[in-house]
């Protein structure tokens, strides 16, 4: 007796969940077998595969089953052959493959034969059904890109933050939009305000999701990882714009953005603050300044400078690395022949610089002078005050005009908006414009003001500040906050010279007591998702 087994599929889930149209076809091709006298053997069950992909489960093992020494069937029974396949050349490799094996396709309603006449229909009837299968994609694509357009949510789990929620009903369909989840959404904000430094300094990814691990707190049952919070770092439906269709539903692949769908959603955070965050995250990129400069072990790396030729100072080991010493980067790439620099040992040069910043800078004297100097010129600067005021307006004109063309290009098709080289000028030219307006604001209220804005009390409390973090802070701590205060070292045999700006100091000094000290950068690593995608 021949056996068979019976292949039956639907193209969703919603079908699977309704649970009509599996059974019917089971009964229908168990019909048919027992008019042909064959026995059913195996029942192979797919619910909710598309039939354009051959990456489906039971697919798989049913067409492995086929091909084993046992052979327990000889025949394979679909109600149609779309059931099977539509994709024109995956029918044909996998029908080839049972016929290797002795094993035939039958359709229980397409019942073209096995002959050669037999096959040709077959194929047409491959072709047309992938015809007809991509056609309906497209149809539901569009009315899903119309439904996004309208502002209605498409069916995708919402973005964390957000919850679903039915707004009208329209036939028998209901039109979906995104509400602001709260428990969910002060969790947004929390990390977005650890993010941009409004508790302190700001924190990368991986101490943000170690802060929140830390404190229990959850995203939808699961811990936060760097990618999670990244991901919400860089998304920008929380300022109230989210794009729909950015990504082949099928291939995974990215959409050109000409084909993005814009529609508004409920904002979390306002956009200032989400581009204050992507012009940090963008500041910590490995493309812009090296891992080991933002965030490794020495104290002067990114300031320490050869006397001789100007090139930076940077870490040289001996013994195995028990020693480490400044060494100028130049002779190290380019031999002895290339500069005279000297090789210092690392605790002694950075001894000899915190030492002489304490003493000759943020001893409280001296720097109450070097900060009165800062004051007594400062009726001096009062018109360049106002020449800078000038210009920066004028700057911020131009700024928002530059923001302006960027978009006009994109308006006009002839930039893509998901180009990265734009999206890291709009983010970049969208932060120095806020950057400008609070520079004008600033520059505008202390000129209108008689009040001083260095007091003693403040000087004072940014000087105990700053010596502690300098002598008693973490590894990273101090290299940031020498950061802060000195701008240079150039070092050479005879001289070490530092060099910094008291502007910076007095803008530190004037922040009001009891706000949070001085934001201070710090690197995350961005590793790529994928696995061997890190060249």
């Amino acid at each position: 007796m021949i056996r068979a087994a019976i292949y039956v599929r639907v193209s969703t889930s919603r079908q699977a969940e309704r649970d009509l149209s599996i059974p019917d076809q089971i009964n229908q091709c168990r019909a048919y077998c027992e008019r042909q006298g064959w026995e059913v053997g195996q029942v192979y069950s797919e619910p909710g595969a598309s039939a354009l992909d051959d990456d489906r489960p039971v697919f798989q093992e049913m067409i492995h089953a086929a091909k084993t020494a046992e052979q327990p069937f000889q025949r394979v029974v679909v109600h149609s052959l779309s059931r099977f396949s539509r994709d024109t050349l995956h029918s044909e490799l996998y029908v080839r493959q049972l016929a290797k094996v002795g094993v035939q396709l039958v359709s229980i309603t397409q019942d073209v034969g096995q002959d050669a006449s037999g096959e040709f229909i077959r194929k047409i009837l491959n072709v047309f059904d992938e015809h007809q299968s991509r056609e309906t994609a497209e149809h539901v694509h569009r009315s899903m890109c119309e439904n996004a357009r309208q502002g209605f949510w498409n069916g995708a789990p919402p973005l964390f933050g957000y919850r679903v929620e039915v707004k009208e009903r329209r036939g028998n369909k209901d039109k979906k939009i995104l509400v602001v989840e709260d428990e969910e959404a002060r969790v947004v904000r929390r990390i977005f305000a650890l993010a941009g430094g409004a508790e302190g300094r700001p924190l990368g990814v991986k101490a943000i999701a170690v802060h929140l691990n830390e404190r229990g707190v959850m995203r939808r049952g699961r811990r936060f990882s760097t990618g999670s919070v990244y991901e919400i770092l860089t998304t920008s439906a929380y300022h109230g714009l989210h794009w729909f269709n950015r990504v082949d539903s099928r291939t995974r692949t990215p959409r050109p953005p000409s084909q993005w769908v814009p529609f508004a959603v409920p904002e979390i955070v306002d956009e200032p603050t989400f581009d204050a965050v992507q012009a940090l995250l963008q500041s910590r990129s490995p493309k812009k300044i090296a891992p080991r400069v933002v965030n490794g072990p020495t104290l002067l790396a990114g300031i320490a400078r050869c006397g001789h030729c100007g090139a930076a100072l940077i870490q040289n080991t001996g013994k195995g690395g028990r020693y480490r010493y400044y060494c100028c980067s130049r002779k190290l790439k380019e031999g002895a022949f290339a500069c005279d620099g000297f090789r210092m040992p690392m605790d002694r040069l950075d001894e000899i610089v915190v030492g002489e910043v304490l003493r000759s800078v943020l001893a409280p004297d001296h720097l109450k002078a070097i900060l009165d100097r800062w004051l007594t010129n400062a009726a001096r600067r009062e018109d360049e005050d106002r020449r800078r005021l000038q210009e920066l307006k004028q700057t911020h004109a131009e700024t928002i005009a530059g923001i302006a063309r960027v978009l006009d290009l994109v308006e006009k098709g002839l930039m893509e908006a998901e180009d990265p080289n734009l999206r890291e000028k709009l983010v970049g030219l969208k932060f120095r414009r806020d950057e400008l307006a609070r520079e004008v604001a600033d520059l505008s209220r202390r000129m209108a003001s008689d009040e001083p804005t260095i007091t003693p009390e403040k000087v004072e409390r940014l000087g105990l500040l700053l010596r502690d973090k300098l002598q008693h802070g973490s590894a990273e701590l101090r290299q940031a906050y020498a950061r802060l205060v000195i701008g240079e070292v150039t070092a050479d045999e005879r001289e070490i010279r530092i060099s910094g700006s008291k502007a910076v100091l007095a803008r530190c000094a004037a922040e009001p007591p009891g706000e949070a000290p001085p934001a201070v950068l710090s690197f995350v690593q961005e590793w790529c998702p994928g696995r061997d995608s890190n060249p």
